[in-house]
């Protein structure tokens, strides 16, 4: 059975657990109490088409470990190694509080990211790349294998955006088709390749992509590229233009609800 997505419900799951994401607040020196620690960098939104981000992480506790995000219209969930969250989507400062796991399966009823239609043409992600259907998913035929797997494929205007592995470079390849997935053109050329590329979404005029380097957006499908949020981590610094064999930064996964961005911390591994 296919699933369809809305574009203004934002879902993500996975059963890999990624590396603490939070920093520590140091005590204040003028007081003997210590000073409760607060996550950080974990949750990032933007209401500017990603132009900047807010930190909306701050109320959950220290060392919580994302493995999904729901980001609906009124209502968004986290859930993490140990507990799930719920907070108002609409707070100038969210506050995350408790929920439980019986609402998180309530809202966790598709993966994002498995199958997306224009137009009456399918196309979904597979273990050989990226597949397309023009009969109401009868028949599938690749129309892009490069001997890994398809990472992710959303609609953009005018077509479709798509990640997948390249086992040739060894990197993610991030694509964009503009003829309903018949052809596709490569936009990644102005990123520095990485293994571990997450996301490729659209606001607007903008594509906003999620790499082990920051936030990056570009205006021009991809032929340029702008950093709007740096790195979790610090830079990755390699000689050449090498992929390196292994990349253990985390990587910020991004979600579009309505108008509003969101990027989520989370191993680059997953």
């Amino acid at each position: 059975m296919l699933t369809f997505f809305s574009g203004d419900v934002a879902l993500e799951y996975t059963s890999s657990s990624p590396t603490n994401f939070v920093k520590s607040v140091a005590a204040s020196p003028t007081t003997t109490d210590s000073v409760k620690a607060v996550a950080t960098n974990i949750i990032l939104q933007s209401k500017d088409g990603g132009q900047t981000w807010q930190d909306i992480s701050h109320s959950l506790p220290e060392n919580e470990q994302p493995e999904g995000f729901f980001a609906g219209e009124s209502d968004l969930y986290l859930h993490g190694k140990n507990e799930m969250y719920r907070s108002k989507s609409n707070l100038k400062t969210p506050v995350w509080e408790k929920e439980t796991e019986k609402n998180w399966k309530q809202v966790q009823k598709d993966l994002e990211g498995n199958v997306v239609e224009s137009e009456g043409v399918f196309m979904a992600t597979g273990t050989k790349g990226i597949m397309r259907s023009t009969d109401n998913g009868e028949h599938w035929e690749y129309v892009i294998s490069e001997g890994g797997v398809g990472i992710a494929i959303e609609r953009i205007d005018g077509g479709f955006a798509a990640i997948t592995y390249n086992t040739s470079t060894k990197s993610r390849r991030i694509r964009i088709s503009s003829d309903s997935g018949k052809t596709w053109k490569a936009i990644d050329e102005g990123l520095q390749p990485s293994l571990s590329i997450s996301s490729i979404k659209q606001m607007g005029k903008y594509l906003i992509c999620g790499h082990p380097d920051g936030i990056f957006r570009s205006s021009d499908m991809g032929k340029t590229w702008n950093i709007v949020h740096s790195s979790v981590d610090k830079i990755y610094v390699k000689a050449g233009n090498s992929v390196a064999s292994s990349d253990n930064r985390n990587v910020f996964k991004i979600f579009v609800s309505g108008n509003v961005l969101y990027a989520v911390a989370r191993n680059s591994g997953c």
